[in-house]
């Protein structure tokens, strides 16, 4: 299943790698020019025969209701029905890797017809199709599927009338990205569902229409002035992965089980995968590969099992060339409400320095959060939504680059209308310049200016930055930091007081046993807030940050940190759901 090419781009990268990079860039990594893709292109008629099957499968995960069960080592098989997928609007990107934002993109040999080496040329490290998708409901196969968590061999085969008659009427439009990489291994990049697709969105007049476009909410009953009354409430959580490291199997179960017990609305991770993993199951088939290879799969199906229904978009940021082949990782974001619209922007790195060699970006979704409400002045349910943009990173270790990564982030925040919510593993602890930046705290200005003093303005008590939240209220395009906010409410006092009194009276304990017969590892850390790393339920840094712009859309009313607690392997060793704990806050939608 390796690339022949594998050993050899790992070494043409270290040809092209050098001292003669320039300024910090944010035109390296994955690029590539979107392309206009034929409706009728062989190309594309062959990509739907092969995804046909795997497009319907997510269509029932999203739309199916599971029986619960409860033995997780049985083998659950599914009939579901394949439908006929229609192409409505195409495009695609042949994608290479720049390795300075120069112009020097991963290369590979080159030979002529006679098998002599000529030189070198831009390697493709695959094709990304981005797909507006209609199912034909009228036009129907079945297949069944075995889900992949389990591990004994029994069968259950559920026929479900009401399953079957939502299958044929709901989510008939699907926006879908596919990636096919150097492989030829496919993979679904993005899921987004959508009910209220209308086919005379399709007419000749809208061909030029970006894809996402389409499955925009339209309807002028969704109008904000209606929307003074919302009173609902929305849960966010944020959730670094630790990509594949082992035991993936089983953590990926633990992290599920989390999900589940929170239910949050919207999740953002950071630090999946689409690559070669250890414990990987093999397969000759390039979808069943792709889809092992894919974290967000694992993800999607697992929460799909437990009812969980999201839609999806990945956005793979860094590539690492390795023995093993090209490694792609990156952000996404799951929401059970509709995605409107989705967007991202590639950071600036500076190469020539190891901790910021590594590719970050900022992914944004735009959800439309639905709700009915009743009209008394024409005795009519209508339906009202609120917007809200959510976005999420995952910064630089670097101390320079992360503050690139929090100025440029901010500014394309504020360019969207709120509210926003931002949210990630930004690898840095509360006190340092570029989180007192997203804060209002810190004049990025004394980096630009390259001030000798720029880096001399933390504060090394992290607890003094507890009311960084008030100090710069005037600034509406601050951030605010949801853990302070929470921590520092007067609800929070009794709590936050035991928790520092457990803390002085075992000062200096260093028993796990202790906190995990307490269960210690189940409260939400009023103190310091600390979720890295997890191991031995004692996390030490705080660096997973969730923050909401400076208004009044949305209202905090809970805040919590999980996946703490740890299980045992076979082997009587503990393994946690991933090294940085999630967290979660709930909002009253004003």
């Amino acid at each position: 299943m390796y690339h022949p090419f594998s050993i050899i781009l790992f070494t043409i990268i270290l040809l092209f790698i050098n001292n003669t990079f320039s300024e910090p860039t944010s035109n390296a990594g994955i690029v590539g020019e979107f392309e206009s893709l034929s409706l009728d292109s062989k190309e594309l008629n062959k990509l739907l025969d092969q995804i046909e099957p795997t497009i319907n499968l997510h269509r029932y995960f999203y739309l199916n209701k599971f029986q619960k069960v409860n033995n997780l080592k049985n083998q659950i098989k599914y009939n579901y029905p394949i439908f006929e997928l229609q192409a409505v609007e195409g495009k695609l990107q042949k994608q290479f890797l720049s390795l300075n934002g120069n112009g020097d993109n991963l290369k590979q040999p080159a030979y002529n017809s006679y098998g002599h080496h000529i030189g070198y040329q831009d390697f493709q490290i695959g094709t990304l199709y981005e797909l507006t998708l209609f199912v034909d409901t009228t036009i129907q196969q079945s297949k069944q599927y075995e889900t992949f968590i389990r591990n004994q061999s029994t069968t259950t085969i559920i026929e479900d009338y009401k399953s079957k008659r939502i299958l044929e009427s709901k989510c008939r439009y699907l926006s879908i990205k596919l990636f096919k990489d150097y492989l030829k291994l496919i993979t679904i990049q993005q899921f987004i569902c959508n009910d209220e697709q209308q086919n005379d969105k399709y007419d000749d007049n809208n061909n030029n229409k970006d894809i996402l476009s389409t499955i925009s909410s339209t309807n002028n009953i969704y109008n904000n002035n209606n929307n003074n009354n919302f009173n609902e409430t929305i849960k966010i959580m944020s959730y670094n992965t630790w990509n594949f490291n082992e035991p993936w199997k089983d953590r990926r179960i633990l992290m599920a089980d989390l999900i589940e017990k929170e239910s949050p609305d919207v999740i953002s991770f950071q630090e999946l995968r689409f690559s070669a993993w250890d414990s990987e199951v093999r397969s000759s088939n390039p979808i069943k590969m792709g889809e092992e290879r894919n974290q967000v799969q694992h993800l999607f199906k697992l929460l799909g099992e437990r009812n969980l229904k999201y839609n999806f978009v990945y956005l793979p940021s860094m590539v690492y060339p390795t023995n093993t082949g090209l490694q792609f990782e990156g952000l996404s974001i799951f929401s059970k409400h509709e995605i409107s619209n989705t967007d991202s922007i590639k950071l600036s790195r500076d190469i020539k320095k190891t901790d910021d060699a590594h590719q970050r970006s900022c992914l944004r979704v735009e959800i439309n959060f639905k709700k009915k409400q009743y009209n008394n002045n024409n005795n009519q349910h209508l339906e009202i939504s609120k917007k809200i943009n959510i976005f999420t990173s995952h910064f630089s270790l670097e101390t320079d680059g992360s503050k690139r990564n929090a100025y440029e982030s901010l500014n394309w925040i504020n360019s969207f209308k709120k509210p926003h919510l931002f949210m990630g593993d930004f690898n840095l602890e509360p006190n340092e310049n570029a989180i007192q930046f997203l804060l209002g705290n810190y004049d990025i200005n004394n980096y630009y200016k390259h001030s000798a003093n720029g880096n001399n303005n933390n504060n090394n008590n992290n607890n003094n930055n507890n009311n960084n939240n008030n100090n710069h209220n005037n600034n509406k395009n601050n951030l605010i930091d949801t853990w302070v906010e929470f921590s520092n409410h007067p609800n929070q006092e009794y709590e936050k007081n035991r928790q520092l009194q457990f803390l002085k009276d075992n000062e200096g304990v260093v028993s796990v046993a202790g906190i995990e017969d307490t269960d210690r590892c189940k409260e939400t850390d009023l103190v310091n807030g600390y979720t890295f790393p997890t191991l031995y339920s004692k996390p030490s840094k705080r660096i997973d940050f969730l923050l909401r712009s400076n208004d009044q859309f949305l209202s905090l009313i809970d805040f919590k940190i999980g996946g703490r607690c740890s299980k045992l392997s076979p082997f009587n060793s503990p393994f946690y759901a991933s090294d940085h704990t999630s967290i979660m806050a709930t909002f009253k939608i004003n």
